[in-house]
C-alpha cells in the first residue's frame, strides 16, 4: 500500500501539462461541485467564492450540491467531466482519498489536481473536565494500563475524526473501546455525558465548553497549532507525528492542463483574500486557511499518505 501511494505521489507531480489555446476563462460560467447538500462547512466556503469570484475570475461561478453515496456522486460526476476547467469539486479528503481506498471508484486518489485550499479544520481530542486527564500523555499512560478499558468516540465509521484516532492508536500502541456516532452533536454529548473518556471533533463544537471549562482539549492533528486552541499542542508536540487536518479544498480532474490550474489558484486565492471574503467567512463563522496550488496538492499527497498507512494497518 505505502509503495502505491509514493508512486502516486510521483505520478501526480509528475503531470504533463496539455496544450491550451483559447482563452480560459471565456464567458461560460465555472461550476463547483460539492459533495453534500446545502448549509454545511464546505457549501458555505464554495458559496462566498460564489459572491465575490467574478471579478478576480472573469466570469460567474456556480454552485451545485450533489450529495450521496458519500460523496461518490459529486466526485464521479466532475471525474467524468469535460477536463477544460469549467468543472470543479471542493472536497474534504473522504470522497477522494478514503473512499477509493476502501471501495471500488471509477476514479482513484492520483486522478485529482489540488487547486487551492480553502479552509482547514483541526480534528481536536477532547476530555471532560473531571475526567482526571490533564494532558495527551496522562490520557495514554491510563489507555496502556486498561487495553480496551477507556472509550473513546469519534463521528462516524472513517470519517476525518475517525482516522486520527485510529492512527494515534496504532502510533501510541493503545487500544481504545470505540464508539462511533452520528456526528459531532452526539459526539460531543457521549463525552459530556460521560460515555466515554475522549472525543474527537472540532474547534467550533466544543468552543463554548471550552470557555466555560466544561472540556480540556489536549490535542490537535494539525501541522500547527490552532489560533482558536493557542495553549492546545499537536500532535507532533506530543511525540506523534500526525498531520491529518480536515480541509476544505478545490479540485480539478488531473487531466486539466496545469497552465489552467495554475491560473485559477491564482486567481482563487485572491478573492478569498478580499475583505469582503473575509468578512462573509467570520460572518458564517469560517476560518479561512488559504493555500495555492503546490502546497494544497502537497498537503493533499500527505493526507493520502497517512490514509494509506492508516488504513492498511487496520487490514493487516
Amino acid at each position: 500500500m505505502m509503495k502505491a501511494m509514493l508512486f502516486l505521489a510521483v505520478a501526480v507531480l509528475a503531470i504533463p501539462a496539455a496544450p491550451c489555446h483559447a482563452e480560459f476563462p471565456d464567458d461560460r460560467p465555472l461550476r463547483i461541485v460539492t459533495p453534500y447538500g446545502a448549509g454545511g462547512g464546505i457549501d458555505i466556503a464554495v458559496r462566498i467564492l460564489s459572491s465575490v469570484g467574478q471579478e478576480h475570475l472573469g466570469t460567474r461561478v456556480d454552485v451545485v450540491n450533489m450529495p450521496g453515496a458519500g460523496g461518490l456522486t459529486a466526485a464521479t460526476f466532475v471525474a467524468k467531466a469535460e477536463p477544460d476547467g469549467y468543472t470543479l469539486l471542493i472536497s474534504d479528503y473522504t470522497p477522494l482519498v478514503t473512499l477509493p481506498m476502501r471501495e471500488k471508484t471509477p476514479y482513484a486518489a492520483s486522478d485529482w489536481v489540488a487547486i487551492a485550499q480553502v479552509a482547514e479544520i483541526a480534528p481536536t481530542f477532547v476530555v471532560h473536565e473531571r475526567s482526571g486527564y490533564a494532558s495527551l500523555a496522562d490520557l495514554l499512560a491510563s489507555a496502556r494500563a486498561r487495553p480496551g478499558g477507556l472509550a473513546a468516540t469519534h463521528g462516524t465509521f472513517m470519517s476525518s475524526s475517525h482516522l486520527p484516532l485510529l492512527r494515534l492508536q496504532q502510533t501510541a500502541g493503545v487500544d481504545f473501546n470505540q464508539v462511533p456516532t452520528s456526528g459531532g452533536g452526539e459526539t460531543f454529548q457521549f463525552l459530556l455525558g460521560n460515555v466515554v473518556q475522549l472525543a474527537v471533533t472540532t474547534p467550533a463544537t466544543i468552543a463554548g465548553s471550552i470557555r466555560s471549562g466544561k472540556v480540556l482539549p489536549v490535542a490537535v492533528a494539525t501541522a500547527n497549532r490552532v489560533p482558536a486552541l493557542p495553549d492546545t499542542p499537536t500532535l507532533r508536540e506530543a511525540g506523534f507525528d500526525i498531520v491529518m487536518p480536515v480541509w476544505y479544498t478545490i479540485f480539478a480532474s488531473e487531466q486539466v492542463p496545469e497552465e489552467r490550474v495554475r491560473l485559477l489558484s491564482k486567481r482563487i486565492e485572491a478573492a478569498y483574500a478580499t475583505e469582503e471574503a473575509r468578512s462573509l467567512a467570520a460572518r458564517a463563522g469560517l476560518s479561512l486557511a488559504l493555500a495555492g496550488h503546490e502546497d494544497a496538492q502537497e498537503i493533499y499527497l500527505r493526507t493520502a499518505m497517512q490514509v494509506a498507512e492508516t488504513l492498511s494497518n487496520i487490514d493487516r
